[in-house]
């Protein structure tokens, strides 16, 4: 290997290691700046990280390509076959999840092309009893693993909407099982609704949890049915293909 390409090498690298931080995506003026470098070998190096799919380009801003990290759950192109054609139909980010520790950590992330900040929840925990994906895990566990969790899970507080008392989330999971989904309605983030089914393994035992989240605008209720229809067949094909392997 030449010291040209080296150092070609070191460049790119020290581009993926700024924008990674950058929660927001960041512009090539701003990446040359912080780098220290000029702008048309900022240029060139982000059109070939771009051409490798280590980055991604909306809006002039650049960002880490992480469709395909997977941390926890055993997933990765296969699982963006199934549940991308959801994020670009209904134009919503959409998550995996599983219960780890007392609560619902992110393991993968699909964000929709207007929803890119969606990335940052990549290996975020969240409290099993405000998270539609929380709660449905709490929900759809083995009803003795869901009892150890309830009595040494201390209950917390995200937003006003948060179920904080233990018999209101218990009359919740309940519903939450009969119905089949979670619905988190400004429980975590004010103005953000989320969505979420049980993803089970081949002898239906909860494996994750599957969610879309948008805004109250752009996630609407008359839109739940169908969405829910759309997730639950989702869930059924990443048994399927995946967890059955």
């Amino acid at each position: 290997m030449n010291d040209n390409f080296s150092t070609t090498l070191v460049k790119a690298q020290q581009i993926k290691d700024y924008i990674k931080k950058q929660e927001n995506g960041c512009t090539l003026t701003e990446i040359a700046k912080n780098v220290k470098l000029n702008k048309t070998t900022t240029y060139r190096l982000l059109q070939t990280l771009v051409t490798l799919k280590d980055l991604i380009k909306v809006n002039r801003r650049y960002y880490l390509n992480q469709h395909f990290n997977a941390n926890y759950l055993p997933v990765g192109w296969l699982a963006s076959r199934i549940v991308q054609p959801l994020v670009n139909k209904y134009e919503l980010s959409a998550f995996l999840g599983m219960p780890f520790n007392q609560q619902l950590v992110i393991t993968q992330v699909f964000a929709f092309e207007k929803r890119l900040n969606d990335f940052h929840r990549l290996g975020k925990a969240q409290a099993f009893n405000t998270s539609a994906m929380g709660k449905c895990a709490l929900a759809f566990m083995n009803q003795t693993v869901q009892t150890d969790v309830l009595t040494r899970t201390k209950l917390q507080t995200q937003t006003k909407n948060s179920l904080t008392d233990q018999n209101s989330l218990a009359y919740s999971l309940q519903i939450i099982k009969d119905q089949g989904y979670a619905l988190d309605d400004e429980e975590v983030e004010l103005e953000n609704r989320c969505l979420a089914v049980p993803v089970f393994d081949k002898n239906e035992q909860l494996v994750g949890t599957l969610g879309v989240l948008g805004t109250k605008t752009t996630l609407q209720r008359r839109k739940i049915n169908k969405l829910v229809h759309d997730l639950q067949i989702a869930s059924s094909q990443l048994t399927g293909q995946i967890f059955n392997n």
